[in-house]
C-alpha cells in the first residue's frame, strides 16, 4: 500500500474515531444537563392520601350498595357520619382512619362529611344542603357521597388561604375543588 493510501485511511478512521467522540460527549453532557434542571414541586401528600382514601371509601360504599339492591347506607344526619358509618363500613374493609381526611386529622379536625342522609338533623348546615340527600346506585354520577369537612369562613383541609377540599362523588371518581362547596354540590 502507497503512503498517500495509509495516510487516507488513517485520516478516515481518526476522523470516525472523532466523531464517536464527540457524540458520546454530547449525550454525556445532555444526562448531566437533565439532572441538573429543577425538579417539579410534589402535589400536596396531604391532599393525595385523602382522595386516596375517599377512592378506598366509594369502593366499600360500592359493595354495599351492591349487596344492598342498589342503595348506599343512609345515615341519620350528615354529622352522624363517623359512628353510623363504621359499623356499616368496617366488613368491607374500612378502617376508623381512613373516615378522617389526614389534613384535619393532623391538626384534631372532624371526619369526613357524609352526603346520604335522612335529615340535617337540626344542625346549622349551610342552606344550600337539602334537608334530606339520599344516594342510590341510580343517583347522577356527580352525587356527592362524601366530602371533606369544610367550615363556614375558614379554609377547606387542603389550603391554607382557600375554600380547597376533595369530594367523592355518587360513580366512585373523587374529585377536587378549589371555591364554595355550592358551586359543585349535586
Amino acid at each position: 500500500m502507497k503512503t498517500n493510501q495509509k495516510v487516507r485511511r488513517l485520516a478516515i478512521v481518526l476522523a470516525a474515531l472523532a466523531a464517536v467522540a464527540i457524540a458520546i460527549w454530547t449525550g454525556m453532557q445532555n444526562r448531566v444537563e437533565q439532572r441538573a434542571e429543577p425538579v417539579p414541586e410534589p402535589v400536596d401528600t396531604g391532599r393525595q392520601v385523602c382522595a386516596q382514601r375517599l377512592a378506598d371509601v366509594g369502593r366499600a360504599l360500592a359493595a354495599y350498595a351492591e349487596d344492598h339492591d342498589g342503595a348506599y347506607p343512609l345515615t341519620s344526619t350528615p354529622a352522624a357520619t363517623y359512628d353510623e358509618l363504621l359499623v356499616l363500613l368496617e366488613p368491607h374493609g374500612i378502617s376508623a382512619q381512613q373516615l378522617l381526611c389526614p389534613t384535619s386529622e393532623a391538626v384534631g379536625g372532624p371526619p369526613y362529611v357524609y352526603h346520604s342522609y335522612l335529615s340535617r338533623g337540626g344542625v346549622d348546615w349551610p342552606k344550600w344542603m337539602p334537608d334530606a340527600h339520599v344516594v342510590t346506585s341510580e343517583s347522577p354520577p356527580e352525587t356527592w357521597l362524601m366530602a371533606d369537612a369544610v367550615e363556614r369562613g375558614k379554609p377547606g383541609p387542603h389550603s391554607e388561604t382557600q375554600k380547597a377540599f376533595n369530594y367523592l362523588c355518587a360513580d366512585g371518581s373523587v374529585r377536587f375543588h378549589e371555591g364554595q362547596p355550592r358551586a359543585v354540590y349535586k
